[in-house]
């Protein structure tokens, strides 16, 4: 045996010796440990209340960082249950992950403390002898408090370089009993991580809970008027017949991720459908299958409604409103059409994962109706479900497009449901052979049914236009006239991305056309099918095959251009030999037969196109985009006031800057705007959209970077759940800001901006200013604001340098 395995062996052995000695230690001094009841029917005088008095900075100091799959060593802070979970050391996101791991979703996968310690799960509150000394002394939370009291973040203008920040950051998951050798080795580690530490009274109240034992009372029962709306919607869920059992089989397949908000009840309350044991009525049973569609494995089940009770944050809020308009639409596209549903469709994987096989009897065109009226909900799922974290999962886009969608009257195949059946085999999705490493054939064999289903759409087509008139804008879903989903726009912020409604930024790099079959598979395949607890080939299948629905939108969007002009189109999205030689193999360019019946007058057919999709979408587009696309000189929204008018008409000028000058400037800042009246301040958001040569491969980024077309999106409000900075300015000085802004041409200048405009995570009125943007977010956006995650906060992506962590 090698000197270094004997070394590494005897490391090993002498660390965990030293751990059992420390947990001895706890146990003669602490007694040992046990499951712990914290419930209390109320409080005594001068007991200290979760809900009123330690959850509110919960959410504004912690949940900010522990609150969704990617906290830190799973700790999740959004709720008392969070709390009794604890941690543990295993990851949710593992691309080294040989086998699918066993999940652990709060409220779905455990449903006690001890069920939570048998999946490897340690405590953070006390779970020894229950007394004041000890209820401090073997609390993690209370000891990382301290340690952040004892040594705070230093007032620097820089964060200190032993704070790692990085995405795949090390994981540091330590127990009360280990916990004096991580006060050795990181002093400033404590909590809030690399952020300003608590106020004194902050500080005093969680310890001063945490002293009392972290007594919990009973939430309030669900009020009688939620009480009406849920049993309505559970009775509809429910219904016994065949037709209405697949019907609501698809829509949950779909909503299984929504934070699902009626309109009759308050703004802050939402409610998440699933499957349970029980029948309405009884208390809910979760059904804890790793996906929507997974066997239920049991003979019968419920549709039923659960009470989020967690805190929102922005990262993983998918609002999707329920109301009476919403259950007639329903019973209008499924339950009013002649059709027949004769038999349920099996939960075999091979069928259940391909929806155009599970739900062959339901019409095509009612399918894609229900797809289309929330078309950023679905979309958004695609961006903030759990598929959508880190750079490599994200750089299948590019960082700035724009989506519309096929008309469903006017589009042939977004309504025919016998031909979608008849190729159904062709519109497998990776996520029925998820346990298999063998990528290479899986690879082959799915490249090979998308060119057979892209060519069988072809010969469909053919037949029935062999005049080869092509598409035109009447093509284009005008969203009825008024439905604002009608137009997308997706950003992505080099880990993560944002979609919001309308054209917004100025004409983008490329563009999607998405039909029904599209919009479902990415569906399946990024939202019902992906599985977060798979196994590496699982992710890499994913990834790989969202390649072919990329391109496929991407040439749906070509057909609408001259035909001359695709060629050229393209080849300017794929630069690269390697990428023209893939692209050519995967997909070459289909449908250059035909033409457009698109009339062109400039020499920019995709601007041009972009152009009359807002013209034909009428009220459905949304506002002009002032900001970024204002072709005349000092051009404003007259529906605003003067102060909005003089910071628009300032800040229009940052979009023109663009290319080598802006790589010092971070993916996603927020501008907070003071007017001298707290109430009229304003919020803007600057993006940073990055080019490459081209998305066909997932490594090596950096070196596919054209940064020569990078350019700046200014947007009113707020995009991006994980802001990189915040920029606080004086109306005043609004112009001055942005003449400073325009002169930044490397680090030195743009740090000179930063130091006057800046928050630090360092400065004193750090969350100050953090507490500005949410309260801003909740009051412009009651339903759909979340808080945002400050984890990536003050970080470059594309720079590691120490000096421009701030």
């Amino acid at each position: 045996m090698k000197r270094a395995s004997v070394y590494f062996i005897l490391t090993l052995i002498i660390v965990a010796g030293c751990s059992a000695y420390r947990t001895a230690q706890f146990k003669r001094r602490y007694g040992p440990v046990r499951t712990v009841d914290r419930t209390v029917s109320s409080h005594k005088s001068g007991e200290i209340s979760f809900y009123d008095e330690v959850q509110p900075i919960l959410e504004r100091r912690c949940d900010v960082c522990h609150g969704c799959y990617d906290a830190p060593c799973q700790l999740k802070l959004t709720c008392y249950e969070g709390l009794e979970r604890g941690g543990t050391t295993k990851l949710v996101y593992d691309s080294a992950r040989l086998r699918p791991d066993k999940p652990t979703r709060l409220f779905v996968d455990a449903n006690s403390v001890e069920e939570w310690r048998q999946m490897g799960f340690h405590p953070v509150l006390n779970e020894r002898d229950q007394t004041p000394p000890a209820n401090l002394e073997n609390s993690v939370v209370n000891l990382m408090l301290q340690l952040k009291k004892e040594n705070p973040l230093p007032e620097t203008e820089l964060l200190p370089a032993s704070f790692d920040i990085s995405l795949d950051k090390k994981q540091n998951c330590t127990t009360a009993e280990d916990f004096s050798e991580y006060k050795k080795k990181y002093p400033l580690w404590g909590m809030p991580y690399a952020l300003p530490g608590l106020t004194d009274k902050e500080h005093k109240t969680i310890v001063e809970w945490l002293r009392q034992g972290g007594l919990i009372t009973p939430r309030p029962p669900m009020s009688a008027n939620a009480k009406k709306i849920i049993n309505q919607w559970e009775e509809f869920f429910n219904g016994t017949s065949l037709k209405q059992q697949l019907v609501s089989r698809y829509i949950y397949e779909h909503l299984f991720i929504a934070h699902i908000h009626f309109d009759d009840l308050p703004d802050r309350e939402f409610y998440r459908l699933v499957r349970s044991k029980t029948p309405p009525g009884e208390p809910v049973v979760e059904i804890n299958t790793a996906r929507p569609y997974d066997d239920p494995g049991v003979e019968k089940f419920y549709y039923r409604f659960r009470p989020i009770e967690t805190t929102i944050v922005a990262k993983n809020h998918t609002v999707y409103r329920m109301n009476r308009q919403k259950m007639e639409l329903y019973r209008e596209l499924f339950l009013q059409d002649d059709y027949e549903v004769n038999k349920l469709p099996s939960y075999d994987l091979k069928t259940a994962s391909n929806p155009f096989k599970a739900f062959a009897d339901l019409p095509a065109i009612s399918r894609y109706k229900f797809l289309l009226d929330d078309a950023q909900f679905f979309v958004m799922g695609f961006i903030k479900g759990p598929v959508c974290r880190g750079q490599i999962a994200l750089n299948v886009i590019n960082d700035h497009f724009f989506v519309a969608f096929f008309d469903p009257e006017k589009d042939i195949i977004s309504n025919d449901t016998a031909f979608l059946a008849s190729v159904s085999d062709y519109l497998d999705l990776p996520t029925s052979g998820e346990n298999k490493l063998n990528i290479t054939i899986l690879w082959t064999d799915y490249q090979d049914k998308q060119k057979k289903y892209l060519a069988a759409k072809g010969e469909y087509l053919a037949k029935l236009d062999p005049a080869k008139t092509g598409n035109d804008i009447t093509h284009i879903w005008n969203g009825d006239g008024h439905n604002r989903n009608a137009l997308l726009t997706i950003f992505r912020h080099f880990d993560s991305a944002s979609v919001v409604k309308g054209f917004v930024g100025d004409t983008p790099k490329t563009g999607w056309v998405i039909d029904y079959p599209l919009f479902e598979r990415i569906h399946y395949l990024l939202v019902a099918g992906f599985n977060v607890f798979g196994n590496v080939g699982h992710q890499l299948e994913t990834r790989l095959y969202m390649d072919f629905l990329r391109m496929e939108g991407e040439n749906n969007f070509l057909s609408f251009l001259p035909k001359d002009k695709r060629v050229e189109e393209r080849a300017d999205w794929y630069k690269g030999a390697r990428a023209e030689h893939k692209i050519h193999l995967e997909d070459p360019l289909r449908g250059l037969q035909w033409d457009t019946g698109i009339v062109y007058t400039t020499n920019d057919p995709k601007k041009e196109f972009f152009e009359q999709i807002i013209e034909h979408a009428g009220p459905a587009a949304g506002p002009k985009d002032y900001l970024n696309r204002c072709p005349e000189k000092n051009c404003v929204d007259k529906n605003t006031g003067p102060l909005e008018q003089r910071a628009d008409l300032a800040l229009q000028k940052v979009t023109g800057k663009r290319g080598p000058e802006i790589q010092v400037v971070q993916d996603v800042a927020f501008i907070h705007v003071v007017t001298g009246n707290k109430d009229n301040d304003l919020a803007y958001t600057v993006i940073r959209n990055k080019a490459l040569s081209n998305n066909s491969f997932m490594f090596g980024e950096e070196r596919r970077r054209i940064v020569e077309d990078d350019t700046l999106t200014i947007v009113k409000g707020y995009v991006g759940n994980y802001p990189n900075s915040f920029v606080r300015v004086n109306l005043d000085e609004i112009e001055e800001f942005v003449e400073s802004f325009l002169k930044i041409r490397d680090q030195l200048s743009y740090y000179n901006v930063a130091r006057k405009y800046a928050i630090r995570r360092t400065s004193p009125n750090f969350w100050e200013e953090a507490d500005w943007h949410y309260q801003k977010y909740l009051k412009d956006e009651p339903v759909e604001a979340g808080l945002f995650d400050m984890y990536r906060f003050n970080r470059i992506a594309e720079k590691s340098d120490a000096e421009f962590t701030w």
